[in-house]
C-alpha cells in the first residue's frame, strides 16, 4: 500500500490575519556553499525550513562541509580539505547544486558533478555558466553523465552575458572572488538575492561592487574569512501569501520582506484593485470590492518575477475580464494550467502566452503539484473554489515554502495535510 501526503482545502473562505515569511529560498540556497570557498565556521540565520535546505545540505555533506539546522539558524562548517565530487543520486534531487562548480574550481581547481535535475521546467542552459568559467580558465568534458571541470588557476575576464541568467551571475561570481585580477560580469542578474549573496561574500573580504546593476565588477583576493549571516526575507513567498489574502478578498500583512524587492509586483497587485501599503520589512494587501483583470510579462529583476507568474494566474481565474500572462523566462512555466482548468478555469494559451478569461466561479477538485510554484498557484485557486480539493505532489511544494498549510491556517483557512492511500 503506497500512502501518498496531500493537502486538502476547503475553498471559498475569506483570508484575513498577519504572518511572517523567512529567509529567500533562492539566496540562502547559494549563502549555504559559501563555505567552499573558505575554511571555518559559518552561522547564517532566517534560514526557511525546507526541503531544499536539507538537498543543499546532503550536496555540503559528500564535500565533507558539516551542517547543522536549529530553529531556523544553520551552522556550518568547512574544514581545510573539502571532496570534489557531487553524485548523481544528491544533484538530481536539485538542479540549484550546479552552482557548486564555480567555488569548487577557485578553491580546489578541479570539480565533478552530476548533471542536475531538479524542477521540470525546461532548458535552464548550463551552457552559460560553463561559457564563463571557461572564458576564466576552466576546461570541462562530459564523461558518462558526470560534467568534470578542471583548471590551473581562474583569471579575472570581462564576461557579457547573453541573457541575465541568475545563476550565471552566482557561478561566475563564485568563481572571480578568488580568481586572479579583475573579473566585470556585463548584463548581470539585478535580483535582490544576488546583492544578499554579495553582501555575505563582503563580510568574508571579497572585493565587489555594482551588485543590484547590470555590471558587477570583481576584484580577486587571496584569501577568505567564515562570517555570519542573516538571509533577506522570501519575496516570492510573499508574493504567493498576498495573492492568497487577495483572491479570498480578504485583508492581511506580510512581515519579514523589503518591498523594494517586488516594486513590479506590487504594482500589479494595485493594477488588480487591491489597496497595497508598505513599511520597511512588511506589506500590507486589502481587497476593496473587484479583482480587476491585467497583464502581466515576466522579466528578470526589476520586472514580474517567472515564480510568481503563476501565483498570478491563480489569483486572476475569477476576475473582471480577460487577463493575459506572457512568460518570457522559462518555457514551461504553464504547467499549472491544465490542472486549475479541472476546477473550471477558462485559459487558453499559446506559445509563451495566456488568455485567462475570468468566471463566476471555480470548483474543488483533486489537482498534482509538478513544481513548487505550480504547487503554490493550486494552493491559490482551490482557496478561491467552492468545495474541497485535494493537491497531491505536495512533496514540491515543501521544496519552497516552509509549512506553507500552518502559515495558510493562521491566516483563516480551512486547510490541513491529509495521507492518501493508493
Amino acid at each position: 500500500m503506497i500512502v501518498e501526503k496531500h493537502i486538502s482545502i476547503e475553498g471559498n473562505h475569506k483570508l484575513s490575519g498577519e504572518i511572517t515569511v523567512k529567509g529567500a529560498k533562492n539566496a540562502v540556497l547559494k549563502e549555504m556553499i559559501l563555505p567552499i570557498l573558505c575554511e571555518g565556521d559559518y552561522i547564517i540565520k532566517n534560514v526557511p525550513s525546507i526541503a531544499d535546505v536539507s538537498y543543499m545540505q546532503e550536496v555540503l555533506n559528500v564535500l565533507g562541509i558539516k551542517s547543522e539546522f536549529s530553529n531556523n539558524n544553520l551552522s556550518i562548517s568547512s574544514p581545510s580539505q573539502i571532496g570534489i565530487e557531487a553524485p548523481y543520486e544528491i544533484v538530481q534531487k536539485m538542479r540549484a547544486s550546479i552552482i557548486i562548480l564555480g567555488p569548487l574550481l577557485a578553491r580546489e581547481g578541479e570539480a565533478r558533478i552530476a548533471f542536475p535535475g531538479g524542477d521540470q521546467l525546461g532548458p535552464r542552459p548550463v551552457q552559460m555558466h560553463l561559457d564563463a568559467l571557461e572564458k576564466m580558465g576552466a576546461k570541462f568534458e562530459l564523461d558518462h553523465g558526470v560534467l568534470i571541470g578542471r583548471t590551473e588557476g581562474l583569471k579575472g575576464v570581462e564576461v557579457n552575458l547573453p541573457y541575465a541568467s541568475v545563476g550565471a551571475t552566482e557561478n561566475t561570481l563564485l568563481a572571480a572572488v578568488l580568481a586572479e585580477g579583475k573579473t566585470v560580469i556585463e548584463n548581470a542578474a539585478r535580483e535582490p538575492e544576488i546583492v544578499d549573496i554579495v553582501n555575505m561574500l563582503k563580510k568574508m573580504g571579497a572585493n565587489i561592487s555594482g551588485e543590484g546593476t547590470s555590471e558587477i565588477i570583481i576584484e580577486g583576493v587571496k584569501k577568505l574569512n567564515p562570517t555570519d549571516h542573516e538571509v533577506i526575507g522570501d519575496r516570492v513567498a510573499a508574493g504567493t501569501f498576498l495573492a492568497t489574502i487577495f483572491s479570498t478578498k480578504g485583508s492581511g500583512k506580510i512581515n519579514g520582506v523589503n518591498p523594494e524587492h517586488l516594486p513590479m509586483e506590487l504594482k500589479k497587485f494595485q493594477e488588480m484593485g487591491a489597496i497595497v501599503e508598505f513599511e520597511e520589512s512588511s506589506i500590507s494587501i486589502e481587497y476593496q470590492d473587484v479583482i480587476n483583470s491585467i497583464e502581466i510579462a515576466t522579466l528578470p529583476f526589476p520586472g514580474v518575477a517567472t515564480d510568481l507568474q503563476p501565483i498570478f494566474g491563480s489569483a486572476l481565474l475569477m476576475a473582471e475580464g480577460t487577463s493575459i500572462l506572457t512568460e518570457n523566462v522559462y518555457d514551461q512555466r504553464f504547467q499549472w494550467i491544465p490542472e486549475v482548468q479541472r476546477m473550471g478555469a477558462n485559459i487558453q494559451t499559446g506559445w509563451q502566452h495566456a488568455m485567462v478569461k475570468g468566471v463566476d466561479n471555480l470548483s474543488g477538485a483533486p489537482v498534482q503539484a509538478t513544481d513548487i510554484r505550480t504547487g503554490a498557484s493550486l494552493i491559490v485557486a482551490a482557496l478561491q473554489a467552492d468545495g474541497i480539493s485535494s493537491i497531491s505532489g505536495v512533496d514540491h511544494i515543501n521544496r519552497g515554502y516552509e509549512d506553507i498549510v500552518d502559515s495558510l491556517s493562521l491566516l483563516g483557512s480551512t486547510i490541513e495535510y491529509n495521507d492518501l492511500h493508493g
